[in-house]
């Protein structure tokens, strides 16, 4: 998908998109509206203030390969709805892990008047909402996606001369980026002392493309760094036969496996590895590492190794509730009984970030509330957020460390921090330990 610059459009464009029937980002009619947009307000005291009447919709996986990423979207959409009562009203659609499907509810959203949309979880989702947001001039903010793939998916481009342009000129991205997962890999892997060989399950898809890239992506930087990397090429996110890529790591002396691949992917490699006898001392891999609930399901758990974006230890604080990471991991184990999980942190956030527009925009006029995003430069759950601050146009990140699943004292397994560089504040627990 390609982004424009469609400040120029003027406001007939955008009303003339919400009133009429369209078709949707990856073709094929609307389908109708489902029942998953029901949209109660509570009766909370504004966030702390007045906020002007809003409709927001809000996107997000809530089934499928990527439900993982929103197991904490129904207590963060109860809670903002209690929040923030009677003046907003948020209608929330789930993109069922499919890209075709998340541009597709965008435009439904679109076309029902929503005035803000927030979206969530892997360029896979974000990408095409935001698409859809930027042709119709919809304010979009997003995250839960590294910031290259989700610029690059837009119609960012990047160069080694130049300044990088607006990739849309209606969204408005927060998180992380390939460099600093690299960074704190390397930093786990120099601790581990494992030997230097690295195998790649990097699939097909917009994260595992950007990060195998020859140019921006792990090979480049793990070899500068003294690493071997042994990469079986891209395969299809829903392979079930991982023989070629485990043969392949066995034959070439890989002691650490890497990649990014969701849940239910890892699942099946992992089982696969254990049952052909391949069980290197360290295995670090991004997305499907993440969650407790996934974690704790695998053949082997513990030990495993992942980026770390959000925890209830972060040193941060709501900007919206005045609820500590702490206090916001706690109401959530409290409320659902499970173990809190890093999306929570960021679906928060998004809420913080649109109504600390909302605010400052005086009202949910798309133009103004764009503008109004633009000077963004808040304090949230997840951080500080300042879309003045790059790396590229309408683009700010936040800090990222890295940790290990070990045996936990509330939980069976509970993530230990091992590299801080990023956020120093954050203490370390211990250094990564070789899977036993």
């Amino acid at each position: 998908m390609t982004g424009h610059d469609s400040r120029g459009a003027g406001p007939s464009r955008r009303r003339f998109l919400q009133g009429v029937a369209a078709f949707g980002v990856g073709g094929g009619m609307l389908a109708a509206c489902g029942d998953d947009d029901d949209a109660s307000s509570g009766g909370g005291d504004g966030g702390g203030g007045d906020i002007p009447s809003a409709r927001i919709g809000y996107v997000t996986p809530q089934t499928g390969s990527l439900a993982a990423f929103g197991e904490a979207d129904a207590f963060v959409l109860a809670a903002m709805r209690e929040e923030l009562g009677d003046a907003v009203e948020i209608v929330d659609r789930d993109s069922e892990s499919d890209s075709g499907r998340a541009g597709e509810v965008t435009q439904e959203l679109i076309n029902e008047g929503v005035e803000l949309v927030l979206v969530s979880s892997t360029p896979d989702t974000t990408v095409p909402v935001a698409s859809a947001c930027d042709l119709g001039e919809v304010p979009c903010i997003s995250t839960v996606a590294p910031w290259q793939p989700h610029y690059l998916g837009i119609g960012g481009e990047l160069a080694s001369d130049g300044d990088p342009p607006q990739a849309s000129a209606y969204n408005w991205h927060f998180f992380w980026g390939l460099e600093d997962v690299i960074e704190n890999f390397i930093a786990l892997w120099e601790q581990s002392g494992a030997p230097k060989v690295v195998g790649g399950l990097w699939p097909n898809d917009p994260d595992g493309n950007a990060w195998s890239d020859a140019a921006v992506g792990f090979p480049p930087a793990l070899e500068a760094a003294g690493f071997t990397v042994v990469d079986p090429g891209r395969f299809p996110v829903d392979t079930q036969d991982f023989s070629a890529q485990i043969g392949q790591f066995r034959e070439e002396g890989v002691a650490i496996v890497s990649g990014v691949v969701p849940p239910p992917t890892f699942a099946n490699y992992q089982s696969q590895a254990l049952q052909q006898g391949f069980d290197p001392p360290v295995v670090t891999v991004a997305k499907a590492l993440l969650f407790p609930s996934a974690v704790e399901s695998f053949p082997q758990g513990e030990g495993l190794s992942t980026e770390v974006w959000w925890t209830g230890r972060h040193p941060f604080t709501s900007s919206l509730t005045g609820q500590t990471a702490a206090e916001l991991a706690a109401a959530y184990e409290e409320e659902t009984g499970a173990q809190s999980t890093q999306p929570l942190g960021f679906a928060h956030a998004l809420f913080e970030v649109a109504v600390d527009a909302l605010k400052r925009a005086g009202g949910a006029d798309p133009d103004d509330l764009n503008e109004a995003l633009g000077a963004t430069n808040l304090a949230t759950v997840v951080g500080s957020i300042d879309f003045s601050s790059g790396p590229v146009p309408n683009i700010t990140k936040t800090p990222l460390v890295a940790g290990q699943w070990v045996a936990g004292e509330a939980y069976p397994l509970e993530l230990a921090i091992n590299v801080n560089e990023q956020l120093p504040d954050l203490p370390v627990d211990d250094t990564i330990q070789p899977i036993a």
